[in-house]
């Protein structure tokens, strides 16, 4: 079966949602953040992707394998970072969980003021049952292609050190690391689109 990669639409929401709250359940963040308990975690992340939309300017596109959504990726252009203009800006939440989450965009922020205008990865996910089979690769190099514009500008995104070796597959470098209040250090990688 063929995977095709385009952009999401308003139907595919709830599915794109599952899909990430499926794929990052068992991640060290949110074990960190709900605590071991399957049941915590299962909640605590269903209520952390449940409100997930695209806003004007993200890009989101999705992976299908027929009709069925198997992969996610999100990402802002150049010049209008989510991270910078609206995740870094908003108030810390009241909720212990969803602050730990808010931390960690403050902290990646910090990195991300370092760096002139950029494009930003926000999100990847594949189906986890689907692991290895390119899906995520391909979405993420459709993202780049995306999100080209008429000047070459780097793009960037965050990662735990376990992923440091498959973005560097795919060009990235690391640019700094820094502190994730849900685990190890996080990664800021970065590589040149355009």
């Amino acid at each position: 079966m063929e995977v095709s990669i385009r952009p999401l639409t308003g139907s595919e929401w709830p599915a794109a949602r599952a899909l990430l709250h499926r794929a990052f359940v068992d991640e060290p963040f949110t074990v960190e953040m709900y605590g071991p308990a399957i049941l915590d975690r299962w909640g605590g992340s269903w209520s952390l992707y449940a409100g997930l939309r695209g806003d004007d300017p993200t890009v989101v596109l999705g992976a299908h394998a027929s009709d069925v959504l198997v992969g996610v990726v999100m990402g802002s252009p150049a010049g209008r970072c989510r991270l910078c203009h609206v995740a870094a800006r908003e108030p810390r939440p009241d909720d212990h969980h969803l602050a730990i989450d808010w931390q960690f965009h403050q902290n990646a922020a910090h990195v991300h003021a370092q760096l002139g205008e950029h494009a930003w990865v926000d999100k990847a996910a594949v189906e986890p049952a689907l692991h290895g089979l390119g899906i995520g690769r391909r979405l993420l190099e459709a993202l780049a292609t995306a999100l080209e514009s008429e000047e070459p500008t780097e793009l960037v995104l965050e990662c735990a050190p376990d992923r440091v070796a498959f973005y560097a597959g795919l060009g990235y470098e690391v640019h700094s690391t820094f502190t994730d209040p849900a685990g190890p250090d996080a990664y800021s990688m970065r590589r040149r689109i355009g």
